[in-house]
């Protein structure tokens, strides 16, 4: 299946990576600093938070909503909101990517990204000789 290039839609994605550190905060929500040996070091609360990448923008056709002949392709069973079909081979989307297709991607304070923020989660991954098409879940918060 290929895609015309009018039909496309700007949308971003953020891929997990690892867990990330947490870090105290001031009474501003800012990282607290101390000095070892000269340099400034963010003070660890010992807890982890999961970790996603920064979104970066794609453009994929996305369907209205689920439930035409065409897909089947995950099955009747799969519990998912809406499919994104691309054509390009190399994106690195997975079963964990959160995704932003009706808002922009909220960036923290701290840099990282808030991921409560995305619209869909990535249900399952169908690729094809072509193409690669995405069942994605409505997240609560997006």
């Amino acid at each position: 299946m290929r895609s015309l290039k009018r039909n496309k839609q700007k949308m971003y994605y953020s891929t997990y990576s690892e867990s990330a550190p947490v870090y105290e905060r001031d009474e501003n929500g800012d990282i607290v600093y101390i000095n070892i040996g000269g340099e400034q070091v963010p003070i660890e609360t010992g807890e982890y938070e999961s970790g996603y990448s920064l979104p970066l923008e794609f453009k994929a056709n996305i369907s209205p909503a689920k439930g035409s002949a065409d897909q089947e392709v995950f099955g009747l069973n799969l519990d998912y909101t809406k499919s994104i079909c691309v054509t390009d081979m190399s994106l690195p989307i997975s079963e964990t990517s959160k995704i932003w297709y009706e808002t922009e991607p909220v960036i923290k304070t701290d840099g990282m990204v808030d991921i409560d923020s995305a619209d869909y989660s990535v249900v399952q991954v169908a690729r094809s000789l072509n193409s690669i098409m995405y069942a994605v879940k409505k997240l609560q918060n997006g």
